[in-house]
């Protein structure tokens, strides 16, 4: 063999490793249901609230202002993940609250407006 490189008719005696040289690095984990004071909160954050029960259910506060004094109940939507798609999809299917309008249905403390 000369000092060239390979040429395609020539085969390499090196055997690929199949380890990873990174197994002692460790990911973290992203730490489910806490509370942080993100710059990029979601503005379903002023319409629903938290059950103090479970922690991963979160309830319209327009729904249960609509549904007090009958036997309706809000329906609970699931926090984990982090993912808010269903609450805004409801916001905007039953309410007509999107991202560009939110601020008409809060008061000036920044709570839910219950006189619509």
């Amino acid at each position: 063999m000369s000092s060239q490189p390979f040429s395609d008719t020539e085969e390499s005696n090196v055997i690929p490793s199949t380890t990873s040289t990174s197994l002692t690095t460790s990911r973290k984990k992203r730490k489910a249901n806490v509370e942080t004071s993100c710059s990029n909160k979601s503005y379903t954050s002023y319409f629903f609230h938290i059950d103090e029960g479970n922690i991963e259910h979160a309830y319209c506060k327009i729904c249960e202002h609509n549904f007090a004094g009958s036997r309706q109940t809000p329906y609970p939507y699931t926090r984990k993940g982090g993912n808010t798609s269903n609450m805004i999809a409801h916001l905007c299917d039953k309410h007509n609250i999107i991202k560009d309008n939110y601020t008409d249905f809060l008061d000036e403390h920044n709570e839910v407006n219950t006189i619509f």
